[in-house]
């Protein structure tokens, strides 16, 4: 069987899959992160980058588990419209405080979470902390309601010999 990484070379679904991911974090971070160090500077905390560090880890953390269990998306994932899905039956606030863990301590252990979810065997969209949660990252597109679809266009009416067909 093959890794992550070796799927990764040769699938650009998958590629993309990963970058949409990478953007749905940035996003994400920076929700959590720009607040907490504009606060923390207005406060003349010292040591600002790692109070500011630790503490967007914990946001993070928060926003995520939270976020997530309720809608199954924070707003990066809705931005690039994916969603955390169960490999179960119903996705749980325990399933993704599990996958969030990485987010407390970002700067080091979710690359780590990455890495080796690329680099086991097994589906390759998942992080390691996604394989013990049993969650799933999927790509979600809503359903459009029925009047905001474009009207389909009706065949012309043809005239023969006087008569219209339908």
């Amino acid at each position: 069987m093959h890794t992550g990484f070796d799927i990764l070379e040769s699938s650009s679904a998958l590629r993309s899959h990963w970058l949409r991911r990478f953007v749905a974090g940035f996003v994400d971070i920076a929700i959590v992160f720009v607040p907490i160090y504009f606060a923390l500077t207005l406060g003349n905390v010292t040591n600002t980058t790692i109070v500011a560090g630790l503490s967007a880890g914990v946001g993070w953390f928060l926003y995520a588990g939270f976020m997530e269990g309720r809608y199954g998306r924070t707003v990066g994932k809705a931005l690039v419209r994916h969603k955390v899905v169960s490999m179960g039956e119903r996705r749980t606030y325990r399933q993704t405080f599990i996958r969030s863990i990485p987010k407390l301590f970002w700067f080091i252990f979710l690359p780590f979470d990455v890495f080796v979810g690329l680099a086991i065997e097994g589906d390759p969209r998942k992080r390691w902390s996604d394989t013990l949660a049993r969650t799933l990252v999927i790509a979600y597109y809503p359903a459009v309601p029925r009047s905001k679809k474009v009207p389909q266009p009706r065949p012309r009416m043809q005239r023969k010999e006087g008569k219209i067909d339908l």
